[in-house]
């Protein structure tokens, strides 16, 4: 299980105490880390398949002011996949219209039906990646299609029913963010991603911080979106929960690269 962690803000945000607090987990998420944020339209990607809390690169990064309204981080317990640079979390990949996507996941791909054959596009080996890719293609079948950008209802509607139709028979916490919207989606039946809001500021998590904020449990099985710090848009509910205890099972039963 790996965790997540994501800011969508209205005006840029200083993080560095939230992520800080946030890679302490590392100690039991060790199979490496991951940290990008957007300065303007522009992703900022550092992430390494060491564990976090013993990583000099990672306190070099945090030594400078992380400022920004879009931040997403990842720290990794591999399921699947070797302990690789290009199996860390978040991917970073462009649709068609040029559009940068920062994406981040936790859980595993149990049925891969949906995403069977990606794998000959990703640079790693990791199923998350091709989770990736697959949504990415997704908005680009229809932007090409289209013969020009998505608006940001599109992009909503192609992403929920591409989401919705993932999660069944699979764990699929995840943070995709496109520069202005962040897009979270948890199907766990016990609470695995929360959300607090603090001022003009969002903040997800796997679990909640100690960090003195309130944090509530994200609406379950639906995609929502974020702008500003607000939530923008939910989507319609389906029904593809995924019980811990039997995932775990599910997982223990597979052959782990890590």
């Amino acid at each position: 299980m790996c965790e997540l962690y994501a800011i969508n803000a209205k005006r840029a945000v200083r993080a560095n105490d939230g992520l800080r607090l946030f890679y302490q987990d590392s100690v039991y998420h060790p199979h490496g880390w991951g940290l990008s944020w957007r300065e303007g339209t522009h992703p900022h990607l550092h992430k390494e398949e060491v564990r976090a809390i013993d990583s000099s690169y990672l306190r070099n990064v945090l030594s400078e002011p992380i400022e920004s309204t879009n931040i997403v981080a990842h720290i990794r317990n591999a399921t699947m996949g070797m302990l690789t640079y290009n199996n860390c979390h978040p991917f970073m990949r462009s649709d068609v219209t040029g559009c940068v996507w920062v994406i981040a996941h936790n859980g595993t791909i149990l049925d891969n039906r949906l995403t069977d054959g990606y794998e000959a596009f990703a640079a790693g080996d990791t199923d998350s990646e091709q989770v990736v890719i697959y949504l990415v293609d997704e908005l680009d079948d229809v932007a090409e299609r289209k013969g020009a950008p998505l608006t940001f209802g599109e992009r909503f509607v192609i992403l929920s029913h591409a989401v919705n139709d993932l999660s069944a028979s699979n764990k699929l916490n995840l943070v995709i963010d496109d520069g202005t919207y962040t897009y979270v989606h948890t199907n766990t039946v016990e609470p695995t991603l929360y959300v607090r809001t603090s001022g003009e500021a969002a903040i997800f998590c796997t679990r909640p911080l100690d960090d003195g904020g309130d944090w509530e449990p994200l609406p379950q099985n639906r995609l929502i979106a974020y702008r500003a710090g607000r939530m923008e848009r939910m989507g319609a509910r389906h029904e593809h929960s995924i019980d811990e205890a039997a995932y775990f099972a599910a997982i223990a039963g597979m052959t782990p690269s890590a």
